[in-house]
């Protein structure tokens, strides 16, 4: 008799957890073809002047703090293992982070997206790298909760999964912008011969050497200096703690050099073309196909990507709205289709969150109105935009001898 009860209880406890047991059933609310946004635009958004309707959202972030990538000679951590995480890996914390940040989007975009996962209604897409993969499966898993949906499969995880696309680094050149380019290589050697880039790594030559001496590299420019940072950045966040000649350095005195290095990566126009256009055309090519009811599935709504810093300091810097700043790991840029419902005419909106503890940042590109009309973000990003077959932009001109810099 024993076992009996034991397996009543067995499926007693399943018919609890799995649907079509003793889950509940969910009515399934009807969801609107368009929605009508006021004066306060998207929820918990407060920049939006005249009544318009959100179309089509694409949200772009980069991914969640992480254990060290690399570091220095010098470093007393050098041979650390960073478990249970390993090198290059979100944290816990970041996982927290990211969760939250899915929440943020969720509650944002909560009147614009169904209550629950469809497939047509959105794309997710991640470079090809496991962090940023993780990182665009925590913020879904906040996004698109299954608890009290049709989805919902069981009681004891809220969580369900949701696939993520990925394109291969030798030909992904909107988000993770590694793709082999020797002219880019060079154009960026190439910069460090201005006469404005030189003077300022000449007034910093004296803290140049410095980091050299204490982390046993050869600090030249502002991309070693970058590279310092995050991995003294990194390690702090993981718990570490930092040698004691960093107080005089990190974060205050090296940080004007770390961030002018996604200045210059994308200094020029041919530099913003080649990191920051291929994303551009994909965004306008959306938004064309949207307008014009081509884009396919017709229902698609929201595109979300995650890739890395440079990714977001370049293509803010391809629509000339980069500040020159540290990107941080978590950061959000939201691209918004709106239509006015008094004339029709379509516009983009543009936020920046650098900050999930802060609200997102409207943005406005030069020669555009905050609420940028389409027509005229085509003609303003028309420099940036490729115009020749990636490999033929990236042909060297044999410069310098095919030396490239690392870095991030």
């Amino acid at each position: 008799m024993p076992k009996y009860f034991g397996l009543l209880a067995l499926i007693f406890s399943c018919g609890l957890i799995v649907r079509g047991g003793l889950v509940p059933q969910v009515e399934v609310p009807e969801i609107p073809d368009e929605v009508s946004l006021d004066a306060e635009g998207p929820k918990d958004s407060n920049t939006t002047s005249t009544k318009s309707t959100l179309k089509l959202v694409h949200v772009l972030f980069r991914h969640g703090p992480r254990t060290p990538v690399n570091t220095y000679p010098k470093d007393p951590y050098i041979n650390e293992t960073y478990e249970p995480y390993g090198w290059g890996a979100l944290t816990n914390g970041a996982k927290v982070e990211l969760y939250k940040i899915g929440k943020q989007l969720r509650q944002r975009y909560r009147d614009f997206l169904a209550p629950y996962y469809q497939p047509d209604m959105i794309r997710a897409q991640s470079s090809e790298s496991p962090r940023t993969m993780m990182s665009l499966q925590m913020v879904l898993a906040g996004l698109f909760p299954p608890e009290n949906t049709p989805l919902e499969w069981n009681l004891m995880l809220n969580w369900q999964p949701i696939p993520i696309f990925m394109e291969p680094e030798e030909t992904d050149l909107r988000i993770r912008m590694k793709a082999s380019c020797p002219r880019y290589d060079e154009a960026v050697l190439e910069i460090f011969d201005l006469p404005e880039v030189k003077k300022i790594h000449e007034e910093n030559s004296q803290l140049l050497q410095e980091l050299s001496d204490f982390t046993g590299l050869n600090v030249t420019h502002a991309h070693d200096v970058t590279n310092i940072f995050i991995s003294l950045q990194t390690e702090q966040t993981y718990g570490l703690k930092l040698p004691e000649w960093t107080k005089d350095y990190y974060p205050e005195k090296m940080l004007p050099l770390a961030a002018l290095s996604y200045v210059y990566d994308a200094y020029t126009a041919e530099m913003r073309k080649l990191k920051g256009g291929y994303f551009i055309e994909f965004l306008l090519n959306q938004i064309q196909s949207k307008i014009s009811g081509k884009l396919k599935p017709a229902d698609r709504r929201m595109f979300i990507s995650c890739g890395h810093d440079w990714t977001i300091s370049n293509i803010l810097s391809a629509l000339d709205v980069w500040e020159g700043q540290m990107p941080r790991f978590s950061a959000l840029i939201a691209f918004e289709l709106h239509q006015k419902e008094e004339t029709g005419e379509y516009f983009l909106e543009l936020y920046f969150q650098n900050d999930p503890d802060q609200e997102p940042k409207q943005l406005q590109i030069p020669g555009c109105e905050k609420q940028c009309p389409i027509s005229k973000l085509v003609e303003l990003t028309k420099d940036v935009l490729p115009d020749a077959p990636y490999k033929d932009l990236c042909k060297p001109k044999r410069t310098l001898n095919g030396a490239k810099i690392t870095y991030h």
